[in-house]
């Protein structure tokens, strides 16, 4: 029922069919933890109340599997604690005199501690040769920062449930979910399980203490060690809960052992002459929802969308790109956004030739200075549909949904674009003399409601401060001119510190040409001095040098702390924002 409860487990199968690291460390950590039982097992055969040593082969197995398991990923470093405390208690129970333990259990690390720095260790040597850092986390860190202060007890609540249900059955990027019947059905056998492991177990324990006190005996340091990895894997979690966002996939490590304390629990309710056909059933029942799973809630997301009939199509067009594609039609689901909007295209394909390669398309939202504020860039139908595999002349459905960043200037008419690109060269298929077909304009207006500030927005520094509106004085500019920039805050709270606002104009990647760092107000308005809800307009102006290129340039704003400088997070990042674009000519 064990190996059923993770052989049957959605998630397990999800992410087992998937290339990641998990799958190692969950593999190396179940067998380890399997092996440190069978050795609490053994029996020494001229000494049969003591337990056997560990052979050399145990050793050098488990110092392969910790190593392999640690290299895998950090958690995997749990395993060398519990190899550890598992030849302790071994040297331990063998003891004769306590320098024979030493001796015996530094014998044996030695060995397994050996194998696992030959496997593991110079990964460890060079991340502290690179980053200062063994683990690495600093590195990490710097790419997915970690939360800016501990989670509250409320959202360690919150966040519990989602870790519970994506044990079970989560999919995609967490974005794929299944009916709350079937998260029921999995609670349900794990709170009988569980209370059938902490309340059924024992008492028939009790009435058959006198049988099997010696056989209880025997387990007992095998089923300790089993709650005690249990344990370490939930406190694990608990600490990158508060580092960064859990899920359940991190408890994989431990899925062996978890499946061994519901299993017991589960049939532990019932007497042994009903136990293989529950057993039985259960199993059925898990597979059946294993099999429902992939069949209900992930395929249908992931399915091509149907060929259309040419009825289907809103506006007929006839554009060819490079004679090998045709678009023929498209839907439009708005000719009005406000920022932060989602605006729904559909379009329409013809293949007027046999495609040479698979082409990408791309969806660009420009403005009027030919600034891109929005794009979409996939293959057809997400992927579904390579155009070296379209029929000839069959109606593809092409659906994308192009977000307008939150910091889009408006108002603001915006062009619409497709075009056909390859993605290997970047090479666009041709329209006529140009690279992209015009749809149509939309108008981008300000939210609904808007009117107290220019480019009204919400923007979060670390729940101290807000940015509420900016404007700039122009959207080009040539080198050697001035942008002005005029930013409206609101205090979120107090903020006990003084904090500097900085302002880049940076083309990208990360090349700075223009910026200016300030207090608020020129420091007449000091953030320390905000009472919260208190709103402030503060201005800013960056000076291109005559020598600056031309380009695009993003406009980049932020606060930070003058004596760490330490910037104020941003959807727990402290790159800044950027609010927008303009173009140097």
């Amino acid at each position: 029922l064990a190996a059923v409860l993770v052989a049957f487990s959605p998630q397990f199968l999800f992410l087992s069919a998937s290339i990641n690291n998990d799958n190692l460390v969950t593999a190396c950590c179940t067998a380890g933890l399997w092996l440190c039982l069978h050795l609490l097992q053994r029996r020494d055969p001229h000494a049969p109340p003591q337990m056997a040593a560990p052979t050399v082969s145990h050793l050098l197995l488990l110092g392969l599997l910790a190593g392999a398991a640690a290299l895998s990923k950090l958690s995997g470093l749990l395993l060398c604690g519990l190899v550890a405390l598992t030849l302790i208690y071994i040297g331990w129970q063998r003891r004769t005199t306590w320098s024979s333990v030493l001796w015996h259990v530094g014998r044996w690390g030695l060995v397994s501690g050996g194998v696992a720095l030959l496997v593991a260790g110079w990964w460890f040597v060079r991340n502290w040769w690179l980053f200062g850092d063994p683990l690495a986390l600093t590195a990490m860190f710097d790419i997915l920062p970690r939360r800016p202060e501990p989670p509250t007890w409320a959202e360690l609540q919150a966040r519990a449930q989602g870790v519970w249900r994506s044990y079970w059955a989560v999919f995609g990027w967490f974005n794929v979910v299944a009916a709350e019947w079937f998260y029921h059905i999995y609670t349900a056998l794990s709170l009988v399980g569980l209370a059938g492991f902490l309340l059924a177990r024992p008492l028939n324990w009790l009435r058959t203490a006198h049988r099997q006190v010696s056989i209880t005996r025997q387990r007992l340091p095998a089923i300790m060690l089993l709650l005690i990895w249990i344990g370490v894997t939930l406190l694990s979690l608990w600490q990158w809960a508060q580092m960064r966002y859990p899920q359940g996939r991190l408890l994989f490590p431990a899925t062996g052992a978890f499946a061994i304390v519901l299993a017991v629990g589960l049939v532990s309710w019932l007497p042994r002459r009903r136990q293989g056909w529950t057993i039985g059933g259960l199993a059925a029942l898990l597979w059946a929802l294993a099999v429902l799973a992939p069949l209900r809630w992930i395929a249908p997301v992931y399915a091509p969308t149907p060929l259309a009939a040419a009825s289907a199509i809103a506006t007929p067009v006839d554009v060819a790109f490079g004679g090998q594609l045709g678009l023929v039609g498209y839907e439009l689901g708005a000719d009005e956004l406000h920022p932060g909007d989602a605006l729904p295209l559909t379009l329409f394909w013809q293949a007027d030739a046999a495609p040479a390669r698979d082409y990408s398309i791309f969806v660009h939202l420009t403005d009027e200075n030919d600034i891109l504020q929005a794009q979409r860039d996939s293959f057809p139908d997400k992927g579904n549909r390579p155009t070296s595999q379209w029929p000839l002349h069959a109606l593809i459905v092409d659906p994308h949904l192009i977000t307008v960043p939150q910091t889009a200037p408006a108002p603001a008419r915006l062009r619409l674009d497709v075009g056909v690109y390859d993605y290997a060269s970047g090479a666009r298929l041709p329209v006529g003399d140009a690279d992209y077909w015009t749809l149509g304009y939309l108008s981008l207006q300000p939210p609904p409601g808007d009117g107290v500030f220019p480019n009204s927005l919400f923007v979060n520094f670390d729940e101290q401060i807000a940015l509420v509106g900016f404007e700039f004085d122009r959207r080009s500019m040539q080198p050697g001119e001035t942008l002005t920039l005029t930013l409206w805050w609101e205090a979120l709270a107090a903020p006990p510190v003084d904090y500097k606002v900085f302002t880049h104009l940076v083309l990208p990647p990360e090349a700075t040409w223009a910026q200016m760092d300030s207090d608020p107000q020129r420091g007449a308005a000091k953030t320390s001095t905000w009472q919260p809800g208190q709103q402030i307009e503060d201005t800013y102006e960056l000076t291109l040098p005559a020598n600056a290129p031309a380009g695009v340039y993003f406009v980049e704003i932020g606060l930070y702390d003058p004596d760490t400088n330490d910037r104020l997070t941003v959807n727990f990042s402290d790159k800044g924002v950027v609010l927008g674009q303009v173009r140097v000519e």
